[in-house]
Formats: C-alpha cells, sequence, structure tokens
C-alpha cells in the first residue's frame, strides 16, 4: 500500500543515516545537532518509493536532500538570532554554527560526486539557489497579503522536494507534497502562535506588517489550511488507478493532522 508517510521503522533507519553522516566530533561540543524534518523525509521517502530509482540510489538521494535541508535551516538560525540571543552565546559557537551549515551542504556534494550522480547534484544545486532567491523574496518584496506570503513559504517549504521529484519522474504524489508541507508547516505556527505569539516564520511579514489582533492571522492560516485541502481532495480524485489504494488513507492522515493539536 502507498502512503504519503513511511513506517516509523523506516524513518528511524533513515535518521540514523542521515545522523551518521553529520557527525562531527569538534562541531558537537559547541553545537546542537540538528534533528531532520520528519515531514520532508516521510514525503521524499514516499515519493522516491513510486520511482523506478533503485533502493541504493533512493538512500543516497534522501540522505543527500535532507542535508541539505538541514544546512539551509542551520543557516536560518543562525541568521534569525537577534542581538540579546547573540550575546549569550560563544563567538566560537556562533561561528561553528555557521561552518556547520556548510559542512552539512558540502557532504551531499561529496556523497553525490562518489556516486557520480552528477544530475541530481545539478538538481540540487539549482534548489538551492532558488530557495535563497526565495528567502530574499520574502524579505525584501512588500506583500499585499498575509496568504500572499504564505504562499512564498509553501513554495520555499517544497522546492526542495520537488526538484528531487521531477528529476525522478514521479508526478503523483509529488502533486500534492507542497499543500502537504504548508499544511503541517502551518498547523506548526498556528500552535506557536497560541502559545507564544507569532512564530519566526512570520518574522518578515511581521516586520512591515505589525500585527494586534492575532486571531485574525489564526484566521488567515485556518482559511489557508482549509484552502490547501481542498486542493488535495481535487489531486487525490485525479490519482492514476495504481494509487487508488492511497487515496483514503492520506486523506484520513491529513483528517487526523488538521484536527489534533500539534505536539
Amino acid at each position: 500500500m502507498v502512503a504519503l508517510y513511511t513506517s516509523d521503522m523506516e524513518i528511524r533507519h533513515l535518521k540514523a543515516l542521515i545522523k551518521d553522516k553529520m557527525h562531527h566530533d569538534y562541531i558537537e561540543q559547541y553545537v546542537k545537532t540538528p534533528s531532520p524534518d520528519e515531514s520532508k523525509l516521510c514525503v521524499m521517502s514516499s515519493i522516491l518509493k513510486q520511482s523506478a530509482v533503485s533502493e541504493e540510489r533512493k538512500q543516497h538521494y534522501i540522505v543527500t536532500a535532507m542535508l541539505i535541508q538541514i544546512a539551509l535551516d542551520t543557516h536560518d538560525q543562525v541568521t534569525d538570532t537577534d542581538e540579546s540571543v547573540s550575546c549569550d552565546k560563544s563567538e566560537k559557537t556562533k561561528q561553528l554554527s555557521v561552518l556547520a551549515g556548510d559542512y552539512y551542504s558540502g557532504l551531499y556534494y561529496l556523497i553525490l560526486s562518489e556516486a557520480e550522480e552528477t544530475g541530481m547534484t545539478r538538481a540540487l544545486a539549482t534548489s538551492i539557489t532558488e530557495i535563497n532567491e526565495l528567502k530574499m523574496q520574502l524579505y525584501h518584496e512588500t506583500f499585499h497579503s498575509l496568504e500572499a506570503f504564505i504562499d512564498v513559504i509553501k513554495t520555499l517549504e517544497s522546492r526542495l522536494i520537488m526538484r528531487m521529484a521531477e528529476f525522478v519522474g514521479e508526478t503523483a504524489l509529488s502533486s500534492i507534497a507542497a499543500e502537504w508541507l504548508i499544511i503541517k508547516k502551518l498547523m506548526t505556527i498556528k500552535h506557536h502562535i497560541m502559545s507564544s505569539g507569532l512564530d519566526t516564520a512570520f518574522d518578515p511579514w511581521s516586520s512591515s506588517n505589525p500585527v494586534t489582533d492575532y486571531q485574525t492571522v489564526l484566521d488567515t492560516i485556518d482559511l489557508v489550511i482549509s484552502k490547501e485541502n481542498s486542493v488535495i481532495d481535487k489531486q487525490l480524485a485525479q490519482f492514476p488507478a495504481h494509487l487508488t489504494s492511497a487515496v483514503s488513507l492520506i486523506r484520513n492522515r491529513l483528517h487526523l493532522s488538521t484536527n489534533s493539536q500539534v505536539q
């Protein structure tokens, strides 16, 4: 049976492989090793399961793509740190956080070059450039609405995975990847807003649009989640026959995600 998520055993195995590649004694003395994003890990694994790629190459692709994602996330954490937090961190820790991101990013190129995967290397390199351009857009473009801002986040969240899916020629499950990931992202943001105010993902928006009514933001998030669920429903109705068995399972998974509290 096809699923838009992977078994716990598979996830644990993939996370162990990623952590093993990331391990560096000196860096880990000063920098907390980030954990792979399980939502993206599950989506990547599910997409590759539907491709004709060999098991060995699937593993290479997942590990390297997640190393890139972790590198990008690590750099974002350094960039997002404000002065008050920076004062509490040693200069060495800040420098190593930047270098750790560079180190994780370099690993993807090393792994794929050793496997002579030049095509995937180009695809992932393209996604990195596009992701950085989208981040610049978030911080420098004026958005007419919060929905428009969220739409860029949606593209940003899924671009790495979409480029990988295009490379392996998988289009069915990848057609709902962006919607799935933005729903998961918005559920997490909603949880943060309800517990402690705006999430850092909304920093570029809030800096130019001071928010005094958090309920309006929460209502917008709920509206976008509802719209994305509708998009997924339409996509599922068009799934090819060999994926019919997955439709009810995916719908059930989405229902559980959007109707339960984020842990």
